[in-house]
C-alpha cells in the first residue's frame, strides 16, 4: 500500500480531522491531505516567533546574551516554568528562545512577542510568501479569549488548586477562529517555512542553523516522534488547545534524507468533556495517529 493510503488509515483510526503536508527535501516529493485548510496554530506559532527573533537579531535590535527582566505582566499560565519563578529574574534572549521552543514556555513567548511586535511577526510571514499564515494574538490574548478572568497568571501561585473543575473554555471566540483574527496557518505554509529554515533561506544560513539547533532540543516528543527509533533527530514544535493538537518539524530520516512535515488536527472535544478517562483515551488515540504518521514517513524516506 502507498504511504498516502497508510497515513489516511492512521488518520481515520484517530477520529480526528487532520491536515498534512509532507515535503522530502532531497527529492522534492510531496504528500498532502487537506494541506490548504487553515487550523489554529496554537504553540506552533512559536516557530514564526523564532524566525522573527533571528531576523531582528541580524538587524542588531538586540543580542542573544541580552537579559530581559521577567515581570508579572508578562506571565502566562503554563506550559512552561517562568510563571512559577520570581519577578525580576533576567533570562537571556537565548534562554527565552530555548524555553519557548523546547518546553513551549508561554511566558517566554510573550516576553519575545511583546518586544518583537505581533504585527512585525505577521508581516515577516507574508514577506516570506506564507499568505495563509496569520499571527494576530499573543499567548495571553489567546488565554484571555478562552478563559476570561481564569487566565490570570496569579492562579499559578494561589488559586489553581482551588478549582474543583477546570474553568469553562469559550469556543466561539478568536482563540478557535480559523480566520486572520487568530494565530492560524495551513500545513502547506508551515511545511514551506520549515523547508526555508532547513535550506538556510530565512535570514541567513547561520541563523537557520541556530534555529534548527534549538528545535532539535525539543522535550515534548509524544506526537510525530512517538514511535521513531531512539536517537532519530527531529527538529519540531508541538501545539495544543482543547480539541486541537499539532506538530510540525524537520525529520532527519538519515544523514542524506530529510523531511519537512506538518500535521494539524482538530476534533469535537465537547464529546468527552468532563470524563477524564474518555478524554485520555481520545487524546491518546490522536497522539498515536501522530506517532504512526511519523513512523510511516521515517520508514518510507530513511533509505532515500
Amino acid at each position: 500500500m502507498s504511504l498516502l493510503h497508510n497515513i489516511q488509515a492512521a488518520v481515520a483510526a484517530s477520529g480526528a480531522h487532520m491536515g498534512i503536508a509532507i515535503h522530502h527535501l532531497e527529492s522534492g516529493e510531496t504528500l498532502e491531505l487537506n494541506a490548504d485548510e487553515p487550523f489554529p496554530l496554537c504553540s506552533v506559532l512559536k516557530i514564526p516567533v523564532l524566525v522573527e527573533a533571528f531576523r531582528q537579531l541580524r538587524e542588531g535590535r538586540f543580542r542573544l546574551d541580552d537579559r530581559w527582566e521577567l515581570t508579572l505582566a508578562e506571565k502566562n499560565l503554563p506550559s512552561g516554568v517562568l510563571v512559577f519563578l520570581q519577578d525580576g529574574l533576567q533570562p537571556t534572549v537565548q534562554d527565552l528562545l530555548t524555553l519557548m521552543i523546547i518546553i513551549s514556555d508561554n511566558t517566554a513567548t510573550d516576553m519575545l512577542m511583546h518586544r518583537l511586535g505581533v504585527a512585525r511577526i505577521n508581516q515577516t510571514m507574508h514577506e516570506l510568501g506564507l499568505a495563509d499564515t496569520h499571527i494576530a494574538l499573543t499567548i495571553r490574548e489567546i488565554f484571555d479569549d478562552m478563559l476570561g478572568e481564569a487566565s490570570d497568571p496569579r492562579r499559578a501561585f494561589t488559586d489553581l488548586d482551588r478549582f474543583q473543575e477546570p474553568p469553562p473554555v469559550r469556543r466561539d471566540g478568536r482563540a478557535f477562529s480559523t480566520g486572520p483574527d487568530n494565530d492560524v496557518g495551513t500545513p502547506r505554509d508551515m511545511t514551506r517555512l520549515l523547508t526555508l529554515i532547513f535550506r538556510g533561506e530565512v535570514v541567513d544560513r547561520e541563523a537557520c542553523d541556530q534555529m534548527l539547533h534549538i528545535l532539535l532540543q525539543q522535550q515534548l516528543n509524544t506526537r510525530l516522534p512517538l514511535f521513531l527509533p531512539e536517537g532519530v533527530p527531529f527538529a519540531h514544535k508541538t501545539g495544543t488547545l482543547s480539541g486541537i493538537r499539532n506538530d510540525a518539524g524537520i525529520l532527519y530520516a538519515s544523514p542524506t534524507s530529510h523531511v519537512a512535515i506538518s500535521v494539524f488536527s482538530r476534533w469535537d472535544a465537547g464529546e468527552v468533556a468532563g470524563d477524564p478517562v474518555a478524554e485520555w483515551r481520545r487524546t491518546t488515540a490522536i497522539d498515536e495517529a501522530f506517532g504512526r504518521i511519523g513512523r510511516l514517513v521515517y520508514d518510507h524516506y530513511t533509505t532515500r
